[in-house]
């Protein structure tokens, strides 16, 4: 496991936005560990985690339309940071409600797979509940967005399969079963190498979760990965034996896009047991597991945002969330509307977020 003394901690030593929602343009210098981004309701502290957000991804965790950020009157926002601890010095991102995402990279065109390469950064915010309550596909980009980082092989053969997949399906939609079945040994080939990439980095996590579970709740959590067909078949026999369903269908009903990640609290499914308060836990165990495993395979920080951690947390288990965070190999970004609850180390920064500005304050 990696600890936080072990990984340098700043990936991001500034970050410029503009037109982004509430803020005309701000700057924002973080400090290496935690930053704290104060104010009241609506002043725009979730804006600002969003943007850090999709300087690492390309994309929203609050919206499924990347230009839904883009402030009224606008034609396009943009976020620039600078960055320490990653092969990239400088990256950019504007989305224009006319030519959507572009992405720069130490002033060069680039693709959104190497802005993630460049910037690791996951979130916990109210909506990731769904990681335990919601459908396997939550699940599964969960997933790989850490099989991404840790196993180099898995971008290209998703892709393969996902290709492979698209035109079985639309040959399944036709009613072609022959044109379709011609895709099922790249479906085997390259949907048996993203299984192994998903379950080394599955028994990778183990641990890290478990000790992170036991910090936050003084319980075990244990993961388990469901491939997406029935265990002990080959994925080329099952997509075999599913020709007649999946012709009915007119889709395939089988193999990793249909996997999904099992998760147990003291032994029992944690979307049937825990409460809301449990679940945000079980969430940031599973996110801090997952962060350690990323960390240790790339060699430097992740960027961790976290909005609003006292929702549904008594001061406790806060402290304890609190604790893990600080333990972990992270730069942090904690919004609070209450930053007194929060206990701010000396080498973390408190900044103010009001009326779409933001400003570094003493504590």
């Amino acid at each position: 496991m990696v600890s936080a003394g072990k990984v340098s901690r700043q990936p991001i030593s500034e970050i410029r936005l503009e037109a982004f929602r509430c803020f005309d343009s701000a700057v924002l210098a973080p400090g290496p560990q935690l930053n704290v981004i104060a104010g009241s309701n609506a002043s725009g502290k979730t804006s600002l985690l969003e943007a850090i957000f999709v300087l690492g991804r390309g994309s929203s965790f609050r919206s499924s339309k990347p230009d839904a950020a883009i402030q009224f009157g606008a034609e396009q926002f943009t976020v620039f940071g600078s960055l320490r601890e990653s092969e990239a010095s400088r990256v950019g991102v504007a989305v224009s409600r006319t030519a959507g995402l572009s992405v720069r990279i130490d002033g060069r065109s680039a693709n959104r797979a190497e802005l993630v390469r460049s910037l690791p950064v996951q979130v916990l915010e109210p909506a990731s509940h769904e990681l335990i309550a919601g459908p396997p596909s939550v699940r599964r980009q969960f997933l790989d967005w850490s099989v991404f980082h840790v196993e180099h092989v898995f971008l290209e053969a998703w892709q393969q399969y996902r290709r492979a997949l698209q035109q079985r399906n639309a040959a399944l939609r036709q009613h072609s079963a022959a044109p379709a079945w011609a895709w099922d040994s790249t479906l085997s080939s390259t949907g048996l190498l993203v299984d192994e990439c998903r379950r080394r980095l599955v028994a990778r996590m183990a641990g890290a979760v478990r000790q992170a579970g036991n910090n936050l709740l003084e319980a075990d959590i244990e993961l388990r990965y469901l491939s997406g067909w029935a265990e002990g078949t080959e994925l080329a026999a099952a997509l075999l034996a599913a020709r007649d369903r999946d012709q009915q269908l007119g889709s395939t009903s089988v193999g990793p896009h249909r996997a999904d990640l099992v998760v147990t609290v003291r032994e029992r499914r944690a979307r049937d047991t825990v409460s809301r308060g449990q679940e945000k836990l079980v969430v940031a165990a599973l996110t801090l597991g997952q962060i350690e495993v990323v960390a240790e395979a790339v060699g430097r920080p992740v960027v961790l945002l976290v909005d609003e951690p006292g929702a549904d947390l008594d001061r406790h288990h806060l402290r304890k969330l609190l604790a893990s965070v600080l333990a972990a190999p992270v730069q942090a970004f904690v919004t609070s509307l209450e930053p007194g609850l929060l206990e701010i180390p000396e080498s973390g920064r408190l900044f103010h977020v009001e009326q779409g500005s933001v400003r570094p304050l003493l504590y």
